[in-house]
């Protein structure tokens, strides 16, 4: 699966300038995307968090910027907020968990239409994450090379790719 070339200048860059600023109002546990007027404003996000088969699955709301809530693997409901910084398509999302597990990424809007990113950032617990995002992120994802039948999306966390649907 093809990875996008970004200069790892532009991560530094985006990495230095500054944080996120939290909004007054709290940040809940969203409705999934069917809810939504169109699927345009709502969004899948799949992570890879750490080595021990954690994983993150939820969803992203907004155009431009917003808001994000979904669950890991390990049973933590997560809360965040995301920004695109500029229009080379860089962004950051920053996220807070319930079992105290905080999580920055710093991504590349590959589409801003899909929503579709790819992102890579770390842990307060210096877990690497690795993330994407998209209404095509599933498809993304596809094993192409599966036999017909089988399980044919995985999210590729580690030596055990996870199974996705």
């Amino acid at each position: 699966m093809p990875s996008p070339v970004v200069p790892v200048s532009l991560f530094v860059a985006l990495a230095l300038s500054a944080p996120l600023r939290a909004e007054d109002a709290p940040i809940t546990l969203a409705p999934p995307c069917a809810t939504t007027d169109d699927q345009n404003d709502c969004v899948r996000i799949l992570a890879c968090i750490g080595s021990e088969g954690n994983w993150f699955n939820g969803r992203a709301f907004g155009r431009g910027s917003g808001t994000l809530a979904g669950r890991t693997a390990f049973g933590a409901q997560c809360v965040g907020r995301w920004r695109s910084r500029n229009a080379m398509g860089l962004g950051q999302a920053d996220v807070q968990c319930d079992d105290g597990m905080e999580v920055t990424v710093l991504y590349y809007l590959q589409d801003d239409y899909t929503g579709t990113a790819i992102g890579n950032g770390r842990t307060n617990r210096g877990e690497f994450v690795r993330a994407w995002s998209g209404l095509n992120v599933l498809e993304y994802l596809r094993d192409r090379s599966a036999p017909e039948g089988e399980n044919q999306v995985f999210l590729p966390c580690g030596s055990q790719p996870i199974p996705m649907s």
